[in-house]
């Protein structure tokens, strides 16, 4: 979460709503958010489509029928929480959200209820219903969780039409915060307007890449795709970033001119045109092995009717989202560590180490299919497999890898809200925090634990929150994160609401996976599970080689033992002292689990 500039917003006390939608967006687009404030993969229409296509799936003997039940009691918790989809339905919602029965399955049944609900949907409808309901909340600026639930299916809308998660991030941030354009935010009436700019009109573009010399072998088959590849390029402009682009090409390769491009925007029109160029040099390395043509980063978009002109770089690769990258001298460390003392008896370092070795192959792939499964084979690989039960794989892997992403959430929350403190006032987070009841100096996220979450620190609490009338997304952020931690009733609530979801996600995960094999095929939605799926398997793997380094394990199997009493244990521990309240003594097991 970054702070960006509100100097030419007007009355911001009476846009605190659309300044915290403005800034949610910009949380949620930002590539290294943490998972839990990103976009939703799915919004209530995308999951009514991904249950017709496992129903098709069922149909077509791919997947076995009780597949649907984790599908169904999402699609179920998604309309219950959002208010579009309830203002479409109208009166009769409680009755078609009653049909769906999760426990209950009947194929031709349930087809024709959620195809009714989905063409209520359809056409753009839910969208529109979604911006209409967020102009309502938006003026009252109360309900910041029904905005941001809404700001997160709105995007997500965006997305799966075809809109780029980069040109819904430079729309936001140009209208909103770009203080050079000198133009204010003075009422509530401008939301419309930025809802304006996305139009859904398909446009035209040249898109402009410097690739491989070998693209010449097969230059006349890409002409026939309007694709000319040649020596020469005439700027479409004078900025530098086209000049520069230009001139640096060299003698080894070649421009590659795609023109008649279909986009939305800029970044969608290279996207479309990538992913041809990439299945075309597949091809091409299926007939000669030894050399594949490959595209620079940098490319030039040009819009046709405009001659609007971005040079663009290559956008960052899901896989590659990830917070628990390292800077090399650490990661060297690292690797130090993990060779000299990691102790995994024979069978453990093999699949290790072959776990790993997955991992590094997935990192690499260009083709997101390839990601997902070199991902999920390294995922399976690690999880041991067990004959005595009669319980499928997906329940098994779901059973084994949730306690390791548990007992990380909470832990995670704390250390996001204290990177996100430091941004915004380093030097007023430094004096709070040491004010502090519950302060330790050498461990900043109990400091941050107790500030937001103990009662003996609500008038340090009320002191941030003065200072943050113009991000209410942080103080929201607080306050949020007070109310959800501040008992073990509400702690175990969260965690038993976390585990569910990402059963639910792991399922979804396993379903794509098997879609990849079966057809072939992939939802649209797919680039944001790899990055789930990845931070999943960080998370595991970093967890084993903390146990294994401390000699408390010597096989994946016992490592999976640890984790899981672990958790039992704090679960227990949460229900034992539900109907107490956080203090000094006990906030510090409830929360992290450390006595």
């Amino acid at each position: 979460m970054r702070k960006t500039s509100s100097s030419h917003w007007k009355n911001i006390s009476d846009l605190e709503g659309l300044l915290f939608l403005a800034q949610a967006i910009d949380e949620m687009l930002f590539e290294y958010t943490l998972d839990s404030y990103k976009p939703m993969a799915l919004n209530c229409k995308l999951l009514c489509i991904e249950c017709l296509s496992t129903i098709q799936e069922v149909r077509d003997g791919y997947m076995p029928k009780k597949n649907l039940q984790s599908v169904l009691e999402e699609l179920k918790w998604s309309l219950e929480k959002d208010i579009a989809a309830k203002e479409i339905l109208g009166k009769k919602f409680n009755f078609y959200a009653s049909r769906i029965k999760p426990n209950e399955i009947k194929l031709n049944e349930l087809e024709n209820i959620i195809k009714f609900i989905l063409n209520h949907f359809n056409d753009r409808k839910y969208l529109e219903q979604v911006k209409l309901s967020l102009v309502d909340l938006v003026k009252e600026g109360k309900e910041k969780e029904k905005i941001r639930n809404l700001t997160s299916s709105y995007i997500t809308e965006l997305i799966n039409y075809g809109y780029h998660p980069n040109h819904i991030d430079y729309q936001n941030y140009h209208f909103f915060f770009d203080t050079n354009k000198g133009q204010e935010i003075s009422k509530i009436d401008d939301l419309q307007s930025f809802f304006d700019l996305f139009n859904f009109e398909v446009a035209d573009y040249t898109v402009v890449f410097i690739g491989s010399i070998m693209f010449r072998e097969f230059k006349d088959t890409l002409n026939k795709y309007d694709i000319v590849v040649t020596k020469t390029y005439n700027c479409f402009s004078n900025i530098p970033g086209d000049l520069s682009f230009k001139a640096s090409r060299k003698s080894n390769e070649s421009f590659i001119i795609c023109s008649k491009v279909n986009g939305l925007d800029h970044h969608s029109a290279r996207e479309n045109v990538e992913k041809f160029l990439g299945q075309a040099t597949n091809l091409f390395n299926f007939f000669h092995h030894k050399e594949k043509p490959k595209l620079n980063d940098i490319c030039v978009v040009s819009r046709t009717d405009t001659n609007y002109v971005l040079v663009i770089d290559k956008p960052v690769k899901s896989i590659l989202k990830t917070k628990h990258d390292e800077y090399p001298d650490k990661a060297a460390k690292s690797v130090e560590k993990v060779l000299s003392k990691l102790q995994f008896s024979s069978e453990s370092t093999y699949r290790f180490s072959r776990s790993i070795d997955l991992h590094s192959a997935a990192l690499t792939a260009s083709a997101i299919e390839n990601q997902m499964l070199d991902l999920w084979a390294a995922l399976e690989t690690l999880i041991p497999k067990s004959s005595e039960s009669n319980k499928d794989r997906i329940v098994q892997i779901c059973e084994q890898l949730v306690p390791f992403l548990q007992i990380n959430y909470i832990e995670k929350q704390f250390a996001e809200i204290y990177q996100d403190l430091k941004s915004w006032d380093y030097d007023f987070t430094k004096e709070i925090l040491e004010k502090t009841k519950g302060y330790e100096e050498s461990n900043k996220i109990i400091s941050v634990a107790a500030l937001v979450t103990l009662e003996e620190n609500k008038e340090l609490r009320l002191e941030i929150y003065k200072k943050l009338d113009d991000f209410p997304l942080l103080k929201n952020r607080l306050y949020s994160i007070h109310e959800s931690f501040n008992s073990p009733k509400n702690i175990k609530k969260v965690l038993t609401k976390h585990s569910t979801k990402i059963n639910w996600h792991l399922r979804r995960i396993y379903r794509t996976r098997s879609l990849i094999i079966h057809s072939g095929s992939y939802p649209t939605f797919t680039p944001i599970l790899i990055e789930h799926l990845h931070n999943y398997l960080d998370i595991f793997l970093k967890r084993m080689i903390d146990l294994a380094s401390e000699s408390r394990i010597s096989t994946i199997e016992q490592a999976v033992l640890e984790i899981s009493t672990i958790l039992d244990y704090h679960n227990d521990l949460l229900d034992k002292h539900q109907d107490e309240e956080l203090t000094l003594d006990n906030f510090k097991e409830a929360l992290l689990g450390m006595e």
